[in-house]
């Protein structure tokens, strides 16, 4: 099984599902990383357009602006490229 490690994708996600907000960084990170690789249901290493309607809806929701190569498939390096912008925009106020 190949291990997906999304490490900075926490901010885009983590308004798809409860995290306990007193949580530590590590354990958000490890609680995503486990939530991602449950999506990834064929565990090919992609989150697919399916796999995201199916369990990851925020993703889902931006799925086409993150999916840069178009290849309908969401790889590990689009997802930090997301993350990185989002976390630039926010701080620089806009979201």
């Amino acid at each position: 099984m190949k291990s997906i490690h999304f490490t900075l994708l926490a901010s885009l996600l983590l308004a798809s599902f409860a995290a306990d907000a007193q949580q530590g960084r590590g354990a958000r990170k490890q609680a995503l990383q486990e939530r991602l690789q449950s999506a990834d249901t064929d565990q090919d290493g992609y989150i697919s357009r399916a796999e995201a309607d199916a369990s990851l809806p925020k993703l889902a929701e931006h799925f086409d602006r993150i999916d840069a190569d178009r290849d309908d498939r969401i790889s590990r390096e689009e997802l930090r490229a997301a993350a990185s912008e989002l976390a630039g925009r926010r701080r620089g106020g806009q979201r």
